[in-house]
């Protein structure tokens, strides 16, 4: 990382300092604890959060403002119980988007879309955003009627809208529901029987986190069931359709497994909370209609714990073998 004394300016960081949140700034120390723990590094390796305070602090303004990483925070705070100077990385992140947004800079999509003409601006998407980035306002081609509205500039791309629209009216690429269909159907796994429908093994629906699986070993662990398992990753727990989980309840799978992360590893803050709300209620739904509720189970997984989805998958084949009545309802 390099800059010419051109290209810094003297009152950058002390305009982030200024801005709620930003006030830890220069606080930082550059351990790389941060980074270490940040289950963004995943999927964006570059992602590196002391590296973007330390050019702030530097005074490197445009490598910062134009930066993507500004915008990949998601505020789960996982690093935050961890520094060593108990910096919310998330607010200093928070301020220089402020910042960025001012100077005319854009955040990566992609971001949900809105069918108005679907909409019915019942805001339940607003309710369900960790972000208050869905907001009921006037229709633009009708004034008397609200529909849901994108604020971009605070948007994450978490797919919890697209799961909670009552009417459907909300997509999203590569995580709508055709995506997702597609995944689970591939290969024509949904052909094949399970046990309790008269196949001849335990077969199982993981829908899966993708943040709650911290390495690619991890998940490549948990293909040794082969066909009997089909992992479907997912931008959250929450992001979880409860209607698919019928579909494929209905059409010979015997169980589904909803994987989300640790309460407080969450990283769209709350998703793992509304992934188990939806899995509780269906079981309360299949109990109500006469089936075991063991045909639908939600794990947590510590991103520390390697071995965890391995293992909640085994469980769930397991249970399978104890479970009767395979699912005989009709869901379109």
């Amino acid at each position: 990382m390099t800059a010419r004394p051109t290209q810094l300016d003297a009152h950058f960081a002390a305009e982030v300092m200024e801005r709620p949140g930003g006030k830890h700034l220069l606080t930082c120390m550059a351990c790389g604890t941060c980074a270490s723990v940040c289950l963004v590094r995943r999927f964006y390796p570059s992602f590196n959060p002391r590296r973007v305070l330390h050019q702030a602090s530097l005074g490197m303004r445009e490598a910062v403002l134009s930066s993507p990483e500004i915008w990949l925070c998601s505020a789960c705070d996982a690093c935050y119980p961890r520094c060593p100077q108990e910096i919310h990385i998330s607010e200093v992140m928070g301020a220089l988007r402020d910042l960025a947004i001012e100077a005319g800079y854009e955040a990566p999509g992609p971001f949900p879309v809105v069918d108005s003409a679907v909409c019915s601006g019942c805001a339940v998407c607003a309710r369900v955003c960790p972000y208050e980035a869905m907001a009921p306002a006037r229709d633009e081609a009708d004034p008397s009627r609200q529909t849901a509205h994108v604020d971009h500039t605070r948007c994450l791309h978490c797919g919890l809208c697209v799961a909670a629209c009552p009417s459907g009216a909300i997509s999203l690429e590569e995580t709508n529901d055709q995506e997702i269909l597609a995944r689970v159907t591939a290969d024509g796994w949904m052909e094949q029987r399970g046990l309790l429908s008269g196949g001849t093994q335990p077969r199982c629906l993981a829908f899966v986190c993708q943040w709650s699986i911290r390495s690619d070993a991890a998940w490549e662990r948990a293909q040794r069931f082969g066909d009997q398992v089909r992992l479907v990753p997912l931008p959250c727990s929450g992001r979880v359709e409860p209607a698919m989980v019928l579909w494929a309840l209905s059409r010979g799978v015997d169980a589904v497994l909803v994987v989300g992360c640790d309460d407080d590893e969450c990283h769209y803050q709350r998703g793992t909370y509304i992934g188990r709300s939806k899995v509780y209620l269906l079981r309360e739904m299949l109990a109500t209609m006469g089936y075991q509720q063991e045909r639908v189970r939600f794990a947590r997984q510590a991103s520390a714990d390697r071995y965890g989805l391995e293992r909640h998958v085994q469980e769930m084949l397991a249970t399978i073998t104890t479970l009767t009545a395979p699912i005989a309802v009709t869901v379109d």
